[in-house]
């Protein structure tokens, strides 16, 4: 069961699970949930939504309905799906649901903020948790935590890298973007870093071009006053910068590290893998289902944001090897060097044997010194066919 962080409200870290199977238990027809968005589920973010509601709905014997409606490429889809989608709401009420889980703030890109919050507010009583980041009143989220997360990135390039001249690309107009340009000023501020507003680049939107603009004027003002690393609002926006850095000859991460923000497939993806903030989406779809049944069960529970924890993800493109590679490659090293001194002892235990068998008049100094000579002449002859010689042991050295 995973552990989230406490918000501003006194709520139990460990969920209370026993509590809660009682409670159902008590009712007379399992519960039904549904879910309430619109995605574009060839992103793997609300599939992990999908996945954790289901997971949590399955755990704690509810129904679920999947009521998101997905955005389709084509130009048919794209001027009918929201009409759609509309449509679905009269059917998100009780006694057809008896919660719903919301994701807002994916309306965003298709409808003004004041009408998404008419379009939910329409729907209450019928209890609902939101996990995005827009507001809906009386309606409690499931948020992560930027500023915990911008203190993992800017910690890890500063303290792990020792970087001191970091810039910032992001983007003008999203919520969660502007959210983690504040806390990354905040954090470098606490770092004793000048906050220079000359490292800062806002993108227009999302597009390719945009974010390729903003990434050129970095780079015109890092050939007069050299940048270390570029912090970015999204996996979308660093793999972008990454692709333009090289474009232009500027390799990463040898000339600039640069990290990323969601852990999306882009950043996996991505010529150099990209360290990026993992945003825990399976974790909060998980825990609005189970902040839904505490909601059923105490609807006097104050209406707060509750906030979960994120992980930092360790790729190549802030100067580190994954943790994954450096696990192995440290793995594979202790084999090679517990296998070199197994041998090393069979060799030693055979010639000893041989030597004592051979030259039973000798003294065992005598021997002694013939077998160190011997094993000295392997090593030699291992470090003159570019070997590593068998005394010695290996060691793997990483950035991070």
């Amino acid at each position: 069961m995973c552990i989230f962080t406490k918000s501003c409200y006194t709520v139990g870290m460990k969920p209370r699970f026993t509590k809660r199977q009682q409670f159902l238990k008590s009712q007379s027809s399992p519960l039904t949930f549904g879910f309430a968005a619109v995605a574009d589920f060839s992103s793997y973010i609300g599939q992990e939504y999908v996945a954790g509601i289901m997971q949590a709905c399955a755990d704690y014997g509810i129904n679920f309905i999947n009521m998101a409606h997905a955005v389709r490429h084509s130009l048919l889809e794209a001027s009918s799906f929201l009409p759609n989608f509309k449509a679905k709401t009269q059917f998100m009420h009780a006694p057809l649901l008896d919660g719903l889980v919301t994701w807002a703030s994916s309306l965003s890109e298709y409808m003004d903020a004041a009408e998404i919050q008419s379009l939910f507010a329409g729907l209450q009583p019928l209890p609902m948790v939101d996990i995005g980041y827009m507001d809906i009143p009386n309606v409690p989220s499931i948020r992560i935590n930027n500023h915990h997360s911008m203190q993992l990135i800017v910690s890890h390039l500063v303290k792990k890298h020792h970087f001191r001249s970091i810039a910032f690309i992001g983007t003008r107009y999203s919520k969660p973007h502007t959210k983690r340009l504040e806390y990354f000023k905040t954090e470098l501020a606490k770092m004793k870093i000048p906050v220079l507003s000359e490292m800062i680049f806002l993108a227009d939107s999302l597009e390719v071009t945009s974010i390729a603009a903003e990434t050129d004027r970095l780079l015109a003002y890092h050939r007069l006053h050299p940048i270390e690393a570029i912090v970015t609002s999204s996996d979308i926006i660093a793999a972008a910068v990454i692709e333009r850095l090289e474009k232009q000859g500027v390799a990463v991460p040898d000339d600039l590290a640069v990290t990323g923000f969601n852990n999306q497939l882009v950043g996996i993806t991505s010529s150099t893998p990209i360290t990026t903030i993992d945003l825990a989406y399976f974790n909060r779809g998980y825990r609005a289902v189970e902040y839904l049944i505490d909601r059923i069960m105490s609807p006097e529970i104050p209406v707060e944001h509750e906030l979960v924890t994120t992980n930092l993800i360790v790729r190549q493109s802030c100067g580190c090897f994954e943790h994954a590679i450096v696990d192995a490659m440290q793995s594979g090293s202790e084999t090679h060097s517990t296998a070199m001194q197994e041998s090393m002892a069979e060799i030693h235990t055979y010639l000893e044997e041989s030597f004592a068998a051979l030259l039973p008049q000798e003294k065992s100094e005598a021997r002694d010194a013939l077998l160190d000579a011997v094993l000295d002449d392997l090593a030699h002859a291992n470090e003159k066919n570019n070997t590593p010689p068998l005394k010695k042991s290996y060691a793997v050295s990483v950035r991070c």
